[in-house]
């Protein structure tokens, strides 16, 4: 490297450190002394919901292999940026996001973060936080509404895109950690900023992106694959007892202060450590750290009022009650005893702003005629605004209400009809599944007998394209659920480790952790009791479906249209928000149904993403090649008694499989006694073979 690259790349270094050095010495929080805390001595790292056993082959498990399920162990926030050069973090308000990145651009500017042991949840699980990147050059750039990208790194730092361009820039050996905190706030134009934020890291060499956001706005994005995106966590107990101890020299639970649920929120944790509060009730320790601060008559008025003007935009100055969820939490106060259209009037504007302020007015009106004005306002009149309200409004309906009836119609509409975003889908979703969900989750689709054209040459396991003959079948609607299986399990006394199987906001989701075993079980105990119902004749039988019959059903009468066009069950071209797949975001399983855009010819929901299914047929002993390849033929593949190490095949893809594998034709395999939360099954009915 010339002396003159040498020399650019440490003026941007130095630059960029001087900047982020201030940023140790601001203040962090305010102690129940009187002193405050800045940010290099009060941080407190923060966890994610990424786990060390999703790492770990991603919980992959086999029957042999089944014990407890241990206690989960988190990664860390810095870790994940660690190892990930393209990562979203989200969190609620009052989270810890923008400390998080100011910390970390402090650390890496005073020699990058030291390893430190570090608890990964409150049971006693601690492991070393370590960094291991050199040479990383922060530059954290809060987002304004209405700027580019370009923009916004220039009011920052001016000059920096002219030196990243520059041949010095290509021969340093820095990387640039571009920070853009706060993406929420660009509104409409924040999925242009975050193309525009790859398109950075695309032009110029060695760039990593950090961006952070309220989750209850970005959920609804539907962010690029080439994005990792995770969940930040509240605190631990242990996490809080450590900084109250170090800090303030205060024990929490000799106290009994900051230790509840409510106090998890960072921002909330301040509060309540300063106002001595238990925590266990956002209001409550607002209540008492309103106490505490207001010294004057009618004060605790006057920064309620003032917090509702600074969340309403009417008054500006951004070091008036900084914190947007301390704000939240007194502009609900404030708005008690006002008109319920007021507070909806807001919401309607920016519901991922104001949902947590009328969450909180909801709490402190409980059980009043105000209350249910509030609900009654969030529903009324039509369109999106309304159906937002219908979700919000759900968290905030007692049960036994009549309004649950309309709410619930509304929120049937959003999942059926695939209206709002997926995760506000999602959310509405888990609420039928706690309220009971109406629809027939074990309804059956008629799939006609015929020649199709099975296979592709997309992938070498599913080639070449053939032409199969299937008899005439019923096939689910739907994946088999929790709540489906789950009343098997309860029937038959059958071993389950499914972590959620039974969890009231689940049983609308697929069932998964089963063996092909178990999958081949259910289809049994079905069987007798749809053939005792009358459901099914006593020549019918419930069984896994033959890769031929999954297929047909997903793809129907679709023909093969080249080697380099994969076929989806909505057709052959990619369309967003048609499949819980990688690119939906959710890294998980979701209620059934959620994505209508994607049902295949003959009606059936999820066929491409959700959980990979089982099937009957037969793939080999080895992993990445089948030992049954095609054309498909009757060569011994739906052999039923084959040894447990020959691999059942595996269809559609699931949550984490991108759209190359979430398809109509695409195989995978898994041991028929193995397990893992994103395999699950769908039945068939046909007549008893012969």
């Amino acid at each position: 490297m010339s002396t003159d690259t040498k020399s650019a790349a440490f003026a941007l270094r130095d630059t960029l450190f001087a900047i982020a050095r201030e940023y140790g010495a601001a203040p962090f929080m305010p102690l129940p002394g009187g002193g405050i805390a800045d940010l290099a001595s009060g941080y407190a790292p923060l966890l994610v919901n990424f786990s060390f056993e999703d790492k770990a082959a991603k919980a992959l498990r086999k029957l042999t292999e089944q014990a407890e399920a241990e206690p989960a162990e988190y990664f860390s926030a810095l870790e994940m940026v660690r190892d990930n050069d393209a990562l979203v973090l989200v969190g609620e308000t009052g989270s810890g996001k923008t400390s998080f990145a100011k910390h970390l651009a402090f650390s890496l500017a005073e020699g990058g973060p030291a390893e430190k042991l570090l608890a990964r949840n409150d049971l006693g699980s601690v492991h070393a936080e370590n960094w291991t990147l050199e040479n990383v050059l922060p530059l954290h750039v809060p987002v304004t509404a209405g700027k580019a990208l370009a923009e916004l790194v220039e009011d920052v730092l001016p000059g920096t895109e002219a030196a990243l361009a520059t041949p010095s820039w290509a021969e340093a050996d820095a990387s640039l950690l571009l920070i853009l905190d706060g993406i929420e706030v660009a509104g409409a134009d924040g999925l242009a900023l975050i193309n525009d934020a790859l398109a950075f890291k695309a032009r110029y060499p060695r760039i990593r992106l950090l961006m952070l956001g309220e989750i209850s706005a970005v959920k609804s994005w539907a962010l690029p694959a080439a994005l990792v995106r995770h969940d930040l966590l509240p605190l631990l107990k242990v996490q809080r007892r450590e900084l109250a101890l170090r800090l303030a020299e205060i024990d929490l639970e000799t106290n009994g202060i900051a230790l509840g649920d409510a106090a998890a929120n960072p921002a909330q944790f301040v509060m309540a450590l300063n106002g001595g509060d238990a925590g266990q009730i956002a209001e409550a320790l607002t209540d008492s750290w309103l106490k505490k601060l207001s010294t004057e008559a009618g004060m605790d008025g006057f920064l309620c009022g003032l917090a509702f003007d600074a969340l309403a935009a009417e008054e500006d100055d951004p070091t008036i009650l900084p914190v947007t969820r301390v704000r939240q939490l007194l502009a609900a106060r404030h708005l008690v005893g006002k008109p319920a259209d007021m507070a909806v009037e807001h919401f309607r504007l920016d519901a991922a702003l104001w949902a947590p302020v009328l969450k909180s007015l909801s709490a402190r009106l409980s059980g009043t005629d105000a209350a249910r004005d509030l609900i009654e306002a969030l529903i009324a009149g039509d369109g999106e605004g309304m159906l937002r309200g219908a979700l919000l409004a759900a968290d905030l309906v007692a049960a036994g209400d009549p309004l649950r009836e309309k709410i619930g119609s509304h929120l049937l509409a959003i999942v059926t009809d695939g209206l709002l975003s997926a995760p506000e889908r999602e959310k509405a979703g888990r609420t039928l599944s706690v309220w009971g969900d109406p629809r027939d989750l074990e309804a059956l689709a008629e799939v006609p007998g015929g020649v199709f054209t099975f296979g592709s040459n997309t992938h070498p396991n599913s080639s070449p394209p053939n032409a199969v003959a299937v008899e005439g079948f019923r096939i689910g609607l739907y994946p088999v659920t929790n709540a489906a299986y789950g009343a098997f399990i309860r029937e038959a006394d059958r071993l389950w480790r499914s972590p959620d199987g039974f969890a009231a906001d689940r049983q609308n989701a697929p069932a998964t952790d089963l063996t092909w075993h178990d999958a081949r079980a259910y289809c049994e105990w079905l069987t007798t009791c749809w053939r005792g119902e009358g459901r099914i004749a006593v020549d019918e039988v419930v069984r896994l479906p033959t890769e031929p019959e999954w297929e047909r059903a997903a793809r129907g009468d679709q023909p093969d249209a080249g080697d380099e066009v994969i076929v989806y069950p909505w057709g052959s071209q990619w369309i967003d928000d048609a499949a819980n797949s990688e690119e939906a975001g959710f890294n998980n399983t979701c209620t059934v149904g959620l994505f209508p855009k994607g049902r295949s010819p003959y009606g059936c929901y999820d066929m491409a993403g959700q959980v990979w299914e089982w099937g009957t047929t037969l793939w080999g002993d080895d992993m990445g090649t089948p030992s049954f390849t095609y054309p498909y033929a009757d060569d011994g593949r739906e052999a039923l008694d084959a040894a447990p190490s020959i691999r059942r095949v595996l269809r559609g893809g699931c949550f984490s499989s991108g759209k190359l594998k979430a398809n109509c034709t695409y195989r995978g395999s898994l041991e028929p006694n193995g397990f893992w939360r994103g395999n699950g099954f769908r039945i068939v009915v046909a007549k008893v073979r012969d």
